[in-house]
């Protein structure tokens, strides 16, 4: 019986040249045309693309720790103080006089 929650489909396989060796992708047959569209759009060829791709999102994906920081610290510092417990304590006290 068929699993209709698996592709049965013949994967199509994408092959990365690396200085030292050859890594396969097995992508879908949806996925790889439309890598192949892609790189047609861009005049790449579509090893080229997937090459890109790949580097492009997990170089992004492993950025520098300490620039991040930097970038959050930068933006906490344009926020307002915002004391907690009194917030919370004047919302509390807002409810009671509502009577709710």
């Amino acid at each position: 019986m068929v699993d209709p929650l698996r592709d049965h489909r013949p994967k199509t396989r994408v092959r990365f040249r690396a200085v030292s060796s050859e890594r396969p992708l097995r992508l879908s047959a949806a996925s790889y045309e439309l890598l192949v569209r892609e790189a047609r759009r861009r005049g790449v060829e579509p090893d080229a693309l997937a090459d890109e791709i790949v580097r492009t999102n997990l170089s992004a994906a492993s950025g520098d720790l300490a620039s991040a920081l930097s970038a959050l610290a930068q933006f906490r510092a344009t926020l307002p103080e915002i004391d907690g417990l009194a917030l919370a304590r004047e919302s509390r006290d807002e409810l009671h006089e509502r009577g709710a």
